[in-house]
Order: structure tokens, then sequence, then C-alpha cells
């Protein structure tokens, strides 16, 4: 029997290396006798020798009970006893997830997908960099790589000031730590935003964008922020303590966000820890004339290129801006020596990202940086804002929260009837708020931006981790449950139509009265889920060689909607559930840190 099915039909490859000359594919629901549909790489297939010999080699295979050759290919239906065996071991729990870690073993991976700023808390503009960079961590954990989930905190900038001023103005910057039921990140948030809108030369909205937060930071204003920062780089003990009590209540505040969605770190880095390398890289870049000193007193380095001419890098005053913060972090790329490193951010970061290449390009040409004069990150995954009724959402006022967002699924799942009872069954409850919030993200294109609706994360198919939370609610549900949850639509009566006939047509095997006694391998249902398990490892080798998990994430979604269309047999049901088990473990919908 084959390792996969579907990675033998690829070893069927001529001797001169050319591709193999049948790609098998997977029904998107059971047709029929046959299990599977191979498609010819070449049109004239019936005179081609290679073709037909491949065939042939097939044909004779133990596992496989007979070939029927057709207009637009070939159907194959798999032998009944390789079905029964690779079903049982299914059924019994068994995830097979051994069988997926060659496809990364021995790699060694950095994602990077925190990085927020230590002056507020995390809002739903973070929560798709995290989905993104969670899936991306889980899946190649699954595929046996040695992964390391990276963050880099912004705490040096002209923002991390204002937050301190903000709360210095709210009189409670000598409390051991904030008083009464709200969060410390939110507190401080609300200190940074109030100083922020209190500025009359600035908008309240021009915290939301990184455009605005850099002309903040290159304007030097002579206020309680600038003070406070030159204060704290200056070494002065009381800023010190102030700016280490503000970044600790921001970060303590993130970290319980983070794990009420079950998203932990292995590393967490801070800017300020790289002031040093961003001194000694304007010292350098002075000296070369790489970098250049404008009449205001900022050190800037002329890209040369024309929708970003000049990118400032240090501040008149000596503060460096985020644009060097960052440059010094990946230019001393800590421990990334032989790792293919990745970083999530927006895609309103694209012209950072642009520039800072292309300076480091340079700097790397002239002297390394012990990594093997390799450019961290190796890979930018970009991310399209999250805007709710086309406008953006970031840390504005009236941006909706990460903690707002959980907050409002829980309540919903408590006072609905029919969300209750998917609660109650689900296995593993205290999850299913961050599995809807997180799978919601996970099958969108990543680029554009997302009209975000928090409503449609509990409307049936239309949310990835809302039809995973029903689906794996599954048999806890009583019929009547059934009848609620689903409303007469879902499983029960949707989807009893053609699929449903032809489920009880061809030997389906659905003798509901003694279903116990009957082979399962007659029951097509069943017959395509263990199909189902066997492509799963496709999609996991797609997501390492292009480090996207939205094939993954397609695959879930089909099969957790296939399954929720009506009822299925027990044995189907144990078959699936070990199947969305898996696929919730591979894109990190299940915590298992």
């Amino acid at each position: 029997m084959p390792a996969n099915l579907f990675d033998y039909f690829e070893t069927l490859k001529p001797e001169d290396g050319a591709a193999a000359p049948w790609a098998a594919r997977a029904p998107r629901r059971p047709r029929g006798p046959f299990d599977l549909k191979l498609v010819p790489r070449t049109p004239a297939w019936r005179e081609d020798g290679e073709s037909l010999a491949a065939l042939a080699q097939i044909e004779s295979e133990p596992w496989v009970q007979r070939v029927a050759p057709n207009c637009d290919g070939v159907a194959v239906r798999l032998d009944d006893e390789w079905v029964a065996t690779s079903g049982a071991a299914l059924e019994a729990g068994g995830s097979a997830e051994a069988t997926l870690t060659d496809l990364a073993h021995g790699r060694r991976y950095s994602v990077q997908f925190w990085d927020a700023n230590a002056t507020k808390a995390l809002h739903v503009g973070h929560l798709r960099n995290l989905a993104i960079g969670n899936a991306l961590a889980a899946t190649l954990a699954q595929a046996g790589a040695q992964v390391e989930r990276r963050s880099l905190i912004s705490d040096a900038g002209r923002s991390m000031g204002e937050a301190m001023a903000g709360v210095m103005n709210s009189g409670r910057h000598t409390d051991s730590w904030p008083d009464g039921d709200e969060k410390s990140d939110h507190f401080v948030g609300v200190c940074y935003a109030d100083y922020v809108a209190a500025a009359v030369s600035f908008e309240g909205s021009q915290i939301e964008h990184p455009e605005d937060s850099l002309s903040r930071e290159l304007t030097l204003r002579g206020d309680a922020a600038d003070e406070l920062l030159r204060r704290v780089l200056a070494g002065e003990r009381d800023a010190l303590e102030l700016w280490s009590k503000t970044r600790a209540w921001v970060i303590a505040g993130q970290r319980r966000t983070l794990a009420r969605l079950g998203i932990a770190f292995d590393r967490v880095f801070f800017e300020s820890d790289f002031l040093g390398q961003a001194a000694e890289l304007t010292a350098s870049g002075l000296r070369d004339g790489r970098l250049y000193r404008r009449e205001d007193g900022v050190i800037a380095y002329a890209t040369g290129l024309a929708d970003f001419e000049e990118f400032p890098l240090v501040r008149a005053d000596g503060v460096p801006t985020q644009h060097m913060r960052a440059l010094a972090y990946w230019m001393t790329a800590p421990e990334l020596d032989q790792v293919t490193s990745m970083q999530v951010c927006g895609t309103e970061w694209v012209s950072h990202v642009t520039c800072r290449r292309k300076l480091m390009d340079e700097l790397l040409e002239r002297g390394g940086n012990g990594n093997g004069h390799a450019v961290h990150p190796t890979n930018d995954i970009f991310n399209g804002m999250v805007s709710r009724q086309k406008r953006a959402l970031a840390s504005s006022e009236g941006a909706l929260l990460i903690d707002e967002l959980s907050e409002w699924i829980e309540t919903q799942l408590d006072s609905d009837p029919r969300l209750r009872a998917v609660r109650r069954a689900h296995p593993c409850p205290e999850r299913i708020a961050a599995q809807i919030a997180l799978g919601y993200f996970l099958p969108h294109p990543v680029a554009p931006r997302i009209d975000f609706d928090p409503t449609r994360l509990l409307i049936d198919n239309e949310s990835l981790g809302w039809d995973l939370v029903r689906a794996r609610a599954g048999r806890g549900l009583d019929r009547a449950e059934r009848e609620l949850v689903h409303g007469g639509r879902g499983v029960g009566r949707a989807g009893r139509g053609l699929d449903h006939a032809r489920g009880r047509l061809d030997l389906a095997g659905r003798d509901l009265r003694g279903s116990h006694r009957t082979s399962p391998v007659r029951d097509l249902d069943y017959r395509f889920a263990v199909v189902q398990a066997e492509l799963y490892r496709r999609y996991v080798r797609l997501a390492v060689q292009r480090l996207d998990v939205r094939p993954l994430a397609h695959y879930l979604k089909h099969l957790a909607r296939w399954y929720l269309e009506r009822d299925r047999s027990e044995r189907v049901e144990h078959v699936v559930q070990t199947l969305l088990e898996r696929s919730a473990r591979g894109l990190g919908l299940q915590d298992t840190r």
C-alpha cells in the first residue's frame, strides 16, 4: 500500500525526469462507484506509451480494484480492503500526522507576526496578522519543521513618549498597577489616545496609519512626550521606571489577549534592544556618504525610488525613527543564520520594506552582518488592512479591539439558544470564540483589504471558523438540537437532494436499523472521507512550498460544509471528526502549545 495515495501517482515519472503522466484528483463530493479521477498530462494519452504503461502499473496495484477510461481521463475505484483499513485507523482517532513530518523535516523557520506597539491594546487590524502568522507557524510545525514564533515590539519612538505622557496626565503613573476591572493595555491605550488628541496640531485619527505616526515622530515639539523620551534615552531613573511600567502594562494586557486566542510566542524582542546597533549604522552611514543630514537635522537615506524618495532614519534630536529601529533589528538578525525567516505585516508597510531592503542590500555589500550575508526576513507576507464599512480599523477612536470582539462573540454564544447548543456539544467549548475569530480570515486572499462585519463571523457557510465549530459539535447535538441549530437548512434537511439520492443508491449501505453490521466501504460518504484524509498531505505540502495556508483553509472549509449538508453515519462521523481535528491543529485553530 502507498504511504500516501496522491504521492504515489507523482512517483510514476519517466526516466528522463519529465512530469508523471497522470495527475490524481479527488471529487468534491461522492460520485458514483469511483473514488478518484486520473487526469492525463498528455491529451493523446491513448497513443502515448508512457501514459499507457503508467496506467497499466496503476491498475495492477493491489489497492486498486478497477480503472475505467472515459472521455476526459480515467476513473479509479479503490480496493475495499484498503478503504476499510485506512478508515479504521481514522475512526480510531489516528491522525496520521507523523506521515506529514517529512515535508519540512530538518528545516528551520522563524515566523514573526505580533509586532505591536507597546502603547495600546490589540485591535482587529492585528487579528488578521495573528491569524495568518499563527496558522503558517502551525502548518510548518505539523510538516516537521523547527518553528520559532517571534515578535518585535515597538517601544522606543515618539508614540512611546506619548503613551508615557498620557499615563502621567492620568495621575496614575505612581500606581504599581492600574486599579479596577479595566485591562492594563486598555488603560494605557486610552491615555495615549487622549494625549495625541489633545495636541492641537494633531487629529486623533493620526494614530491610525504608519505614515501619520512617522510624521509625528519626525516633528520635534518639545512637549512632555519629547521630554520623557529624551530622559529615557539619557538613562534617567524616574523616566526609565515610567517607561518600563508603561510598557509592562501594555504587554501584560496584550499577552492576556493572545492567551485567549491560544497564541504564544517563543521569543519577543524590543526595538529598544537595538538602539546601539542603530547608532553604529547611523555613524557608518554618514561616514561613507550613504546617509545624509538634512537642513532640519533629520538623517535620511536617498532611495532613488519615485514613490518614496527619502527614507528618514534619525530625528534631529538623535532619536532613531521606526524605519531605523527596524533596520537595526533586521541587520542584526539575531540567531537567524540558516533560518528561513518571514514577517507577516500589513500592506501599508510595503514602501517601508522596499526602502529598508534596498538599503540593507547596499550595506551588506560592504560589510555583512554575520549571517552569511543573508537579508532578513527572507520572506515578507503582506496582508490587506481590515476595514469596517470601507473605513480602516486601526487604533484610532472607535476601533474594534480584539478583546471587544471576543466578548461580543461570547455574548452571542450565550444569548442565542441555537448557538448555546453548539457550544454545549463542542469538544473544546472554551476554544470556540478564538476559532471563530481567527478562522474567519484564513480562506481570504492575503493581499486585498477585508471589509469586516463581525456579524458575518456567525453566519453559516460564510465563516470558516463558525463552520468548523458547527462541524466539530457533530454528534454531540441530539436530533432536536440539530433542527434548532440548522433551522431546517443544515444537518438533517439541507442537501438531501441529488447527493442524498446518490448515497441511497450505488450500494451506500445506509441501513439505519443495523448500520453497525454493514460494511462501511459500501457507503459513498465513508469512501469519500477516507480519500479526503489522503488529500490533506497535498495541501500541507503546498503551504510549505508557497508559505501560504489559504489552500489548506479551503480544504477545511469544503470538508466542514460537506459534512454539515446532512446526517452522516456514525462511522463517517468518526472519520470526519479526526480530519477536522487534524486540520484545526494544522491551521493553528486548536491550541496545542
